[in-house]
């Protein structure tokens, strides 16, 4: 216990310290990657203070959601137009930009030197509904980006102090290998006699029709339903990946593809990928979504990652799964058969396997059936 006549800076520093500890916690021993979120809610709060957040896994190669999601006390008409200005408007504290440039915790306030006004999204989504300071952050490991978090205060409130900031950039590192060992946790189950879903949408996004497969994949979904026409609503996840196939229609996309990789609540892996059909001068006339269980190869990378192989390792192990032997692969990747060998002893030892053929066992075929965990040494 804090003694009541306590100094606030000493409370905030107390509660702050115990806030990590349940974060370590939580990041060792969460099950999932909903459980991690949840698990994350409480600490969070308690050391930064905020009025509503957003926090996400995302998929590491496109930053889109990715399994689970919360989105707390924020209104939800704001849903819809908070991802369009992610993907396309300009706009401060992009999570794309925050992972590519490597950036500490940032707010709204510091970026734009005490200015939020000029940050669209400040004036056309938060002030309106009651908000003001915006804390932002991407939760990355060994270059991939596995989360992102945007923590709210309403507008008559101070920014983020200096020690917020301080304790989330201390957190992160944490939080972001939590969501690395959850999201490749649990993999797909089989997914004999599947059919793909197909979701058409019009260029504003707003779903025209949907295949009876597609509703029953979008079922499996987990984030919060957004407004996609007058009857109808989409998972955030969807709704996030037709409006990234919009912004790259619109030459808005930053290079990021419009897909995600994700296991739904049934806990199989799905593969969102999105698209744009265009008329005969060009302009937009409609938005694809094709939704349908994951292949080995949509979920290898992920896994790849997870175990921290280096670029030149993941060069190694893509040769290996060709059945190349030492020399090939030497002079395939014009290196040393030595140094070959050194990248295998080290991916054996990241991966917990002692011989080649168990790794190629461990990677192709135990994360391809249901409910397999994740191992690490």
């Amino acid at each position: 216990m804090v003694p009541s006549g306590s100094p606030p800076v000493i409370r905030r520093r107390r509660s702050r310290s115990g806030a990590a500890g349940r974060v370590a916690e939580v990041c060792t021993d969460a099950g999932s990657t909903a459980e991690l979120v949840e698990g994350l809610r409480e600490p969070l709060h308690d050391a930064l203070g905020m009025s509503g957040m957003v926090l996400s896994a995302t998929d590491p190669d496109t930053l889109l959601f990715s399994t689970a999601a919360v989105i707390e006390d924020l209104p939800e008409e704001m849903c819809a137009p908070w991802m369009h200005n992610e993907f396309l408007e300009q706009d401060f504290n992009k999570f794309a930009d925050l992972h590519r440039t490597g950036a500490a915790a940032s707010t709204l306030h510091r970026v734009t030197q005490g200015h939020p006004q000029l940050s669209p999204r400040h004036e056309r989504l938060y002030r309106p509904s009651g908000f003001g300071p915006e804390l932002r952050t991407t939760f990355s490991i060994n270059g991939a980006c596995w989360g992102m978090g945007s923590f709210l205060r309403e507008d008559r409130e101070e920014d983020f102090d200096d020690g917020a900031l301080a304790w989330l950039d201390q957190v992160r590192p944490l939080i972001a290998a939590g969501f690395q060992r959850c999201t490749v946790s649990s993999v797909r189950a089989e997914a004999e006699g599947w059919v793909a879903g197909v979701v058409s949408l019009d260029p504003l996004g707003q779903v025209v029709s949907m295949t009876e497969s597609a509703a029953q994949w979008l079922g499996d979904l987990w984030a919060h339903p957004i407004r996609a026409g007058q009857h109808t609503v989409l998972p955030g996840e969807a709704y996030m990946v037709a409006t990234r196939a919009r912004a790259r229609a619109e030459d808005a996309d930053g290079g990021l593809a419009p897909m995600t990789r994700l296991h739904g609540r049934s806990g199989r892996w799905l593969t969102i990928t999105g698209d744009c059909t265009l008329a005969s001068d060009g302009s937009l006339s409609g938005i694809v979504l094709v939704i349908e269980p994951s292949r080995p190869t949509d979920v290898m990378p992920m896994v790849v990652s997870a175990y921290g192989l280096t670029a030149r390792e993941q060069e190694v192990l893509a040769e290996l799964s060709q059945g190349r032997r030492t020399a090939d692969i030497a002079t395939r990747l014009f290196i040393s058969e030595h140094t070959v060998r050194d990248h295998i002893k080290s991916t054996l030892a990241k991966t917990c396997t002692t011989s080649r053929g168990e790794l190629m066992s461990m990677l192709f075929h135990r994360h391809a059936r249901p409910m397999t965990q994740v191992t690490h040494c």
